[in-house]
């Protein structure tokens, strides 16, 4: 059995090092990826808990977490997808149409 120190560091580890790519790359698919690390650190984190206290609880909501990061990639992915068709482009910082530029002035 892995000790739960063990899992808990590999797990901050994934989470530091999806944090890391969020910050800093400016791509709209490294930025999901990076979000994808992040979630597989907090459901080992969750599998690992379980383990430790002996139930089934960390499991299950490693499956439900992984069913909500499936869903909300899909729309990422698409979103992504029709930002590039629009605009051309997918890094962030090139994305500025999508701000709201009026100011608060009136149409």
């Amino acid at each position: 059995m892995i000790p739960l120190t063990h899992s808990l560091i590999i797990a901050a580890l994934l989470f530091s090092l999806g944090l890391l790519i969020i910050l800093l790359r400016r791509e709209l698919l490294f930025i999901l990826m990076g979000l994808e690390v992040m979630f597989n650190g907090a459901a080992l984190t969750a599998v690992a808990a379980g383990q430790y206290w002996n139930n089934a609880d960390g499991q299950v909501l490693t499956i439900f977490l992984m069913v909500v990061t499936a869903a909300e990639l899909a729309v990422a992915l698409i979103l992504v997808w029709l930002a590039y068709e629009h605009f051309k482009v997918t890094q962030i910082d090139m994305l500025t149409q999508l701000k709201d530029d009026t100011r608060g002035e009136p149409p």
